[in-house]
C-alpha cells in the first residue's frame, strides 16, 4: 500500500509541473502576440528603411550621350550654309558587312549611281575593343571600313541620308558618319552634258 501511495504522489506532481509549463508557454507566446500589435497601434507612421529615403541619382553611361532619331518628316542634314549649291556629295562611311543592306536601301529610293571604297580608320570606336571576323581592334589600331559616296540633288539629301541611316545603323558604337560635301556642278564625259541633265539616264 505505501509504494502504491508513493506512486500516485510522483505522479500527480508530474502532471502539475507539466501544468505549469503549458501555462507559462501560453502566457509567453500571448506575450509575443501583443508587443507588434501595440507598436503598430502606437506608431504615427509606417517605418521606411533608410534606403528608400535616399534620392537616387542616375547611373551615368560610357560613351557618347544617345540622341534621339531623327523622324521620316524632320531634316536629318543641315544645308543651310550653302543655299546655292544645287548638288552635294553623301560620302557615308558604314561597317563591312552592312554594305550590301545601305547599297539595296540606296537602290530602293532611287539612287542610280554610287561609288565603294575600302577604307581603314579610327575614330571614337578606336577607344574600345571590337572583334571583326576573328580578329580583335584595340586604341591604337585602324579598323576596317567601307565609304559609300552618292552625289544627288539637294532635294535628294535627305532621303539618302535617312537611308543611309536606316540600313547600316546598329545602336553600337563604330556605326559609322554621313559627312555631306557641296558639288559645284557635274559633267558627264561621254556627252559633256551637265548640271542635273547628266544624271537622266541617256
Amino acid at each position: 500500500a505505501f509504494r502504491s501511495s508513493g506512486g500516485e504522489a510522483r505522479r500527480g506532481e508530474a502532471r502539475s509541473g507539466s501544468m505549469r509549463g503549458l501555462t507559462t508557454m501560453t502566457r509567453t507566446m500571448a506575450a509575443r502576440s501583443e508587443r507588434p500589435k501595440l507598436r503598430r497601434a502606437g506608431a504615427t507612421h509606417a517605418r521606411r528603411s533608410p534606403l528608400s529615403l535616399t534620392p537616387r541619382t542616375p547611373r551615368r553611361t560610357l560613351g557618347w550621350p544617345r540622341r534621339a532619331l531623327a523622324k521620316d518628316s524632320e531634316s536629318i542634314a543641315s544645308l543651310e550654309a550653302f543655299p546655292a549649291c544645287e548638288f552635294f556629295e553623301v560620302k557615308a562611311i558604314v561597317r563591312p558587312w552592312r554594305q550590301d543592306q545601305v547599297v539595296s536601301a540606296l537602290l530602293e529610293v532611287g539612287v542610280r549611281g554610287l561609288t565603294c571604297v575600302n577604307v581603314k580608320g579610327i575614330g571614337v570606336q578606336g577607344a574600345t575593343k571590337e572583334r571583326f571576323m576573328g580578329k580583335e581592334y584595340g586604341k591604337d589600331d585602324l579598323v576596317d571600313k567601307v565609304q559609300i559616296s552618292i552625289v544627288v540633288s539637294r532635294t535628294q539629301v535627305q532621303r539618302v541620308c535617312s537611308a543611309v541611316i536606316d540600313s547600316a545603323r546598329t545602336g553600337e558604337i563604330g556605326d559609322g558618319k554621313i559627312f555631306i560635301h557641296p558639288v559645284s556642278d557635274v559633267i558627264r564625259i561621254r556627252t559633256k552634258e551637265r548640271g542635273a541633265v547628266s544624271e537622266l539616264p541617256n
